[in-house]
């Protein structure tokens, strides 16, 4: 197919690389591995977008280069990732329908509480057009699709698991004793954690480990914490890890993505609370590399970690509940290694993103087939 695709929210060049960008740019690459033609002729960021009129000209002039190059390359399908009230995607329903497209959108989102704010009403009401003009919408979390079930009819939302390139993350033999070496951690009760330190949930969610690590540390004398990533909450998080858990925690810094098997293999449990957490791939990350989870139950977590089998989901915002899971996990060597197994599997049997979006082409080519018969 020769698909135009569109990453509403930040481009596919974006410096910073969130989670979305990440997920974008695997979607990207995914596209063209199975051998479709992409098309990028609109990356206009619509972050924010309705409450910055000095952005508008360079949309509305991207938008109208956008037009003209589809009138000259031609395509088959639209597929948008990503819409939700802080990005809407504005562009996309109008340029699709102008040229004859089934407009599709992967992940989109819809919360009819952002309708009773003033900051974020405009918001709320584009994105409501873009998800109402799709002909498909790909959702990746089930509470997504029981909320777009009150907007659209369930034949036009299908669900597709989140999922990551499973190859990249190996189960190696030896690697475990090799990274324990190289990082001085031999002999100890290993906890990962992984963030990148932006003020606000991903922060704090670094300082919740250490402060149920910090719980442990009599109940676990050998307990130690391995942190994964870097930002600008960095600093303070040393700081609160020195007073509470002094010569038993790590910082590895920000890892290289071909890099973060190697930092997983060196643990023994991967513990992050999630709060607010969309999809939570460094769960599925984690998992595939053999270490059972603990996680809350506040958002995304239960969507790729099923509680009692690949790990444990605690209720949100309780400390005690927390450290309780990691104990458990690192005290009881036969459910730790009966879940870090059955997380491997699982990763790999249900959230390899290669075969998860070949169903969602797959899908998007039956639609374009039907409208042409």
């Amino acid at each position: 197919m020769r698909i135009v695709f569109y990453p509403s929210f930040r481009s596919l060049d974006h410096g910073n690389a969130s989670g979305l960008v990440s997920i974008a740019r695997g979607l990207h690459r995914a596209m063209l591995d199975e051998g479709h033609e992409v098309l990028v002729p609109f990356s206009q960021s619509m972050e924010w977008i309705y409450l910055r009129p000095w952005r508008w000209p360079a949309a509305l002039r991207q938008a109208w280069q956008a037009d003209r190059s589809l009138r000259e390359a031609g395509a088959d399908c639209w597929l948008t990732y990503h819409s939700y009230y802080r990005g809407p995607d504005i562009a996309g329903p109008w340029l699709a329908r102008r040229h004859g497209l089934p407009y599709c959108i992967l992940a989109p989102s819809y919360a009819t509480k952002y309708r009773r704010r003033l900051k974020t009403w405009p918001g709320f009401h584009l994105n409501r057009r873009a998800l109402e003009a799709a002909d498909l919408l790909f959702v990746n979390k089930r509470r997504d699709a029981e909320n777009l079930r009150r907007l659209v009819a369930a034949d036009r939302i299908v669900f597709i698991p989140p999922g990551i390139r499973t190859e990249a993350f190996p189960s190696v033999p030896g690697l475990r004793e090799a990274m324990r070496d190289t990082l001085h951690l031999a002999g100890r009760a290993v906890v990962v954690t992984a963030a990148m330190m932006r003020p606000g949930v991903k922060e704090e969610g670094v300082a919740f480990v250490i402060e149920a690590c910090a719980g442990l540390r009599r109940r676990i004398p050998s307990l130690h914490l391995l942190v994964l990533g870097d930002g600008p909450g960095r600093r303070r998080l040393e700081e609160l890890a020195g007073a509470m858990l002094p010569d038993a925690c790590t910082f590895a810094g920000l890892i290289a993505p071909d890099k973060m098997h190697e930092f997983y293999h060196a643990g023994d449990v991967f513990a992050f609370p999630g709060i607010n957490e969309a999809l939570g791939m460094v769960y599925l990350e984690a998992q595939c590399c053999g270490l059972p989870v603990v996680a809350t139950s506040h958002d995304g977590a239960p969507e790729v970690v099923a509680d009692g089998e690949t790990g444990l989901i605690v209720p949100p915002f309780s400390l005690p509940d927390f450290a309780s899971a990691v104990a458990r996990l690192l005290e009881d060597g036969t459910v730790r290694r009966r879940m870090a197994e059955a997380a491997m599997a699982r990763v790999r049997r249900e959230h390899d993103i290669r075969a998860n979006y070949r169903l969602l082409f797959a899908r998007i080519a039956e639609h374009c087939a039907g409208r042409a018969a």
